[in-house]
C-alpha cells in the first residue's frame, strides 16, 4: 500500500517514468517536459544540490581530514547529472571552469524553455547569491552555462570524456548502472592524484516504505531484477568499494545512515553467506577520496 499511495501521489509522467525503470520490457520511452519538471517537488528544487553537498561535505569530514570543495577553475565531471545539469549550475556559479556529464535522459532544449529559466533557473541563481555572494549576475549566469556545460545523452561509460579532471560528483547513481565495473574503469581513467570526489550511494528499495529495506533481501538479487527490472544493481557497500580497489581507485567509504532495527521481513540464506549486518543495513554511503587527495593507487 505505501508503494500504491506514492505513484498515486505523482503526475501520471512520473509515475510513468518509475514503473518502466522498475518492470521488465518498459524500460525507454519520452524524456521529461519543462512543466513536468516544473511540477516535480524534487526537480524543481534546485537549491537542494547546495543543501546536498553541504550534508555530505559534513559527514565526509566527521571521519576525515575534508577541507570544502574548491570549484574555482576546475574541471567538474558528474556521473548521471539529471535533465536539469544536477551539480552543474552550482559548480558553474561557483567557478568551475568547465562541468561535464553524461545523462540518457538530457534535452539541452530544457534549460532553455522560459518556465525552466523563471521557475527554476532564476530562483535557484536568487538561492546561490544568498549562500555564496553576488559571483555573478543572472545573464552572465546564463551565458557561462551555455558555454560551461557539457552534457552527453549517453551512458558515463560511452562518454566522450577524457583527460584530467579535478572534481568528480554523482547523486545516487552508483546503485543503478548495469554493470557497475564498466564506469568505474571511465573513473580511473580520467582520474589523477589531485582528483577529489564524492559519491553518494543509495543501498535502499528507493521506495517509500516503512523500511528501505523491505522486499531487498527475500530472495537473491538476481530473482530480485528479474522481478522488478534493472532499476537498482543491488549491490552492497562492500561491492562499491571493491570495484573502486580492483581499478585501482583509493577511496574511503563511509557509512552515511545505517538502520539495522528497521529491518523487517526475511532474509534469504545468500545475502548471509556474503554480507554482514553493517554491509545489509547501511542504507547511504559516501564514497569519497582520501584525505591526501590521492584518489588513484
Amino acid at each position: 500500500m505505501p508503494r500504491l499511495s506514492y505513484l498515486l501521489s505523482l503526475t501520471p509522467r512520473e509515475t510513468w517514468r518509475i514503473l518502466r525503470h522498475r518492470l521488465p520490457g518498459l524500460r525507454g520511452g519520452p524524456t521529461w517536459t519543462a512543466s513536468e519538471l516544473m511540477s516535480s517537488s524534487k526537480h524543481a528544487r534546485g537549491i537542494r544540490f547546495a543543501e546536498l553537498l553541504a550534508r555530505q561535505e559534513a559527514i565526509a569530514a566527521q571521519h576525515q581530514p575534508w577541507g570544502p570543495l574548491d570549484f574555482e577553475g576546475k574541471r567538474v565531471v558528474e556521473i548521471g547529472c539529471g535533465p536539469l545539469a544536477g551539480f552543474g549550475p552550482l559548480a558553474i556559479f561557483r567557478g568551475a571552469a568547465s562541468f561535464e556529464s553524461a545523462e540518457p535522459e538530457w534535452d539541452p532544449a530544457l534549460l532553455r524553455d522560459p518556465s525552466v529559466v523563471d521557475t527554476y533557473l532564476r530562483i535557484f541563481h536568487a538561492d546561490l547569491v544568498a549562500l555564496y555572494g553576488p559571483r555573478m549576475d543572472f545573464a552572465t549566469f546564463r551565458d557561462a552555462l551555455a558555454t560551461r556545460l557539457s552534457i552527453h545523452r549517453c551512458g558515463f561509460e560511452a562518454a566522450p570524456i577524457d583527460g584530467a579532471v579535478d572534481i568528480v560528483l554523482s547523486q545516487s547513481v552508483l546503485e543503478h548502472v548495469f554493470p557497475l565495473d564498466d564506469t568505474v574503469a571511465k573513473l580511473a581513467a580520467i582520474q589523477i592524484a589531485r582528483t577529489r570526489f564524492l559519491h553518494l550511494v543509495d543501498f535502499g528499495n528507493h521506495y517509500p516504505t516503512a523500511s528501505p529495506f523491505d522486499g531487498l533481501y527475500e530472495r537473491p538479487p538476481e530473482a530480485y531484477i528479474r522481478r522488478r527490472g534493472q532499476a537498482i544493481n543491488l549491490l552492497r557497500a562492500p561491492d562499491i568499494a571493491d570495484s573502486f580497489a580492483a581499478h585501482g581507485i583509493s577511496a574511503v567509504l563511509i557509512p552515511a545512515r545505517k538502520l539495522a532495527d528497521h529491518a523487517s521481513g526475511t532474509i534469504d540464506g545468500w545475502w548471509r553467506e556474503r554480507y554482514d549486518d553493517d554491509a545489509l543495513f547501511t542504507q547511504l554511503a559516501l564514497v569519497a577520496s582520501p584525505a591526501s587527495g590521492d584518489s588513484t593507487a
